[in-house]
């Protein structure tokens, strides 16, 4: 079972980040003013909906944020420089409106053409909205995961059963209790008179057997005879009643023999455990890892619809003004060329509205909730928006707890373990069998039972055995190989626990210097975002004075902005998916959570 805190639980804030040259200068690129933008940060900053960066995080602890699992809106303050440009549906006409309050445009018509594009967007963007909204925090999901996930609750199983596997090898030294009761009738021939032709005896027999961590055998026998031999004369006391105590005691010196081998079974049944409670750990952490993908997969694919809708509006406007030009200086093949290139953003927002759909179901399939289920039309609106906040990280430490935390790395160490006994078990069982054996009964006889037992207390016969048992397979064939495939298996099961010190190395590092990447990539990705909208602008301000065949070069302009914005979108994105992905390459997902994994009672 895991259980999910969401007090002090751990998620990164989002922060400012100043892109170096993108406010430098008079005027900013894309017609962003400084001053206006810095006021709009100061009045936000004293309503207390933005703060500015105050730097890089603490190592692998940044600031807490309380889960409450309440719906909060989005804060459109938050890195306003860049998610202006890559805003949620939801918020998408407010922050088409604070673009033209906040961007000084150089003619008046291209305010108004831009206006036009952004009311034309927000008809697009309708096409992705659904009746039933459903709006989710990102711990949201994470807590419906950790409590639906059907995966989860399958191989939550695996370590109960293991560990009624340990109470079933100690059940092994349990005390036995066993009891029998026979009657046996005889009538046959006899060669003289001196021997009884019928004899009718009843047994009852009772008693205690318990193994000991040494391997030996301790047995407590009370028995009862009765022997009636019917019309037979010579017998003193007929019916005849015997009482028997036996106490045997049979220990192997050679196979089976030694505290070790005895409780090898147990041992390898916690090691099983152990394995089986780290691959449920496993488990969890990639349930948690799917779901945030899936997360910040959707806010990718819902941003991207406005992206989309955008650019097919830009190229919906500029083949409108090709059109107005036709009977005057407009080109055929530039009339063709922008009705094609509406036809292909049409093409492509089909898809991006297409991949909505899917990063939905992705979602709500991994947190398997019943309250949502896939049967049903839902739109999902994250609350959350994607981090920039630099992250310091450091390798070393992260690698050194990687080797100590990662669940691959325990259970191989566990798996050592288990070779390592099970060699134990072959060499034992190779042994010849060598038990000695120690039997001491008391007896008594009597015309009843209760005067046969007082003899048999009384302690006047004893009798005390000794002996040992010898076996030995002369050819051992099996018991060789059987020593020969738990060697292997030991040397397989160390070459697989090198195998994932290396792997975890390799992909803790891996994950560290892809996080880093992630992050070098979000300003260059910003500024070539700002380069080609400043390009457009500029070519949508000359488009009036410029010939109508330099209209095809604003076709290439507005798809180099949104390429450009999806590429500044995925970066934040796989920035986002590289935090939580070095967490799991740690093996501190669960603790980066706050996920406390416990046994059910």
């Amino acid at each position: 079972m895991c259980s999910f805190h969401t007090h002090g639980w751990f998620r990164f804030l989002l922060v400012f980040i100043a892109c170096g040259s993108a406010f430098g200068g008079e005027s900013s690129e894309n017609g962003f003013d400084e001053a206006q933008v810095m006021r709009y940060e100061k009045r936000m900053a004293e309503q207390g909906s933005f703060k500015p960066a105050p730097g890089l995080s603490p190592i692998d602890r940044p600031a807490p944020v309380e889960l409450s699992g309440k719906i909060v809106p989005t804060d459109l303050s938050l890195d306003a420089s860049i998610w202006l440009h890559l805003p949620d549906p939801t918020v998408a006409p407010e922050v088409f409106k604070r673009r033209l309050d906040i961007t000084r445009f150089g003619q008046e018509a291209i305010r108004r053409e831009y206006e036009r594009i952004y009311r034309q967007t927000e008809s697009y963007i309708k096409e992705i909205e659904q009746p039933r909204k459903l709006r989710l925090t990102l711990s949201d999901c994470l807590q419906r995961a950790l409590a639906n996930n059907y995966q989860i609750k399958i191989d939550g199983y695996a370590p109960a059963i293991s560990t009624a596997q340990i109470a079933q090898a100690q059940a092994a030294f349990d005390l036995a209790f066993f009891a029998n009761i026979n009657r046996n009738n005889t009538d046959q021939p006899t060669p003289s008179a001196l021997f009884a032709a019928q004899t009718d005896t009843t047994t009852i027999s009772g008693g205690i057997r318990k193994l000991l961590a040494t391997g030996a055998t301790v047995t407590l026998t009370q028995s009862m005879v009765r022997v009636d031999n019917p019309g037979f004369q010579f017998n003193l006391l007929n019916p005849s009643y015997t009482q028997s105590f036996i106490a045997e005691l049979r220990q192997p010196l050679l196979r089976n023999f030694g505290i070790d081998f005895n409780r090898s079974q147990i041992n390898i049944r916690k090691n099983e455990r152990k394995i089986n409670e780290e691959a449920f750990r496993a488990r969890v952490i990639e349930i948690l890892v799917n779901t945030e993908q899936a997360y910040w997969t959707l806010v990718a694919a819902r941003r991207n619809v406005v992206t989309g809708a955008e650019i097919l509006a830009q190229s919906e406007q500029t083949y409108e003004q090709v059109k107005a030009r036709a009977e005057f200086d407009a080109f055929g093949t530039l009339l063709a060329s922008s009705r094609a290139n509406v036809k292909a953003q049409e093409f492509n927002y089909i898809d991006i509205k297409n991949q909505v759909r899917n990063a939905e179901d992705t979602l709500l399939n991994t947190i398997n909730d019943p309250e949502f289920p896939l049967s049903a039309d839902f739109e999902i609106i994250p609350v959350d928006n994607p981090t920039t906040v630099a992250i310091v990280r450091d390798h070393f430490a992260a690698v050194e707890t990687a080797l100590q935390r990662r669940p691959e790395i325990i259970q191989t160490r566990h798996g050592v373990d288990v070779a390592r006994l099970q060699l134990g078990i072959a060499k034992n069982q190779a042994l010849p069998q060598l038990d000695v054996i120690y039997r001491m009964t008391l007896s008594g006889l009597g015309p009843s039972s209760d005067q046969a037992f007082d003899q048999m207390t009384g302690g006047n016969f004893v009798d005390q055995f000794v002996g040992l048992e010898f076996g030995w397979s002369p050819g051992e064939r099996a018991e060789r190989a059987g020593i020969r495939i738990a060697t292997l298996q030991q040397s397989q099961s160390v070459l697989s626990y090198k195998q994932a010190l290396d792997n975890i190395i390799t992909d803790c590092r891996v994950a560290l210097r892809n996080l880093e990447t992630n992050y070098e990539q979000l300003v260059p990705s910003y500024e070539a975002m700002i380069a080609s909208a400043e390009n457009l602008r500029s070519l949508q301000e000359r488009q009036e004075r410029k010939s109508p065949a330099g209209l095809n070069a604003v076709f290439d302009a507005q798809n180099d902005l949104a390429r450009a914005r999806q590429a500044l979108l995925q970066a934040a994105v796989n920035y986002n998916i590289g935090i939580v992905d070095v967490e799991r390459a740690k093996g501190t997902l669960l603790e980066y959570n706050n996920v406390i994994l416990a046994q059910q009672p």
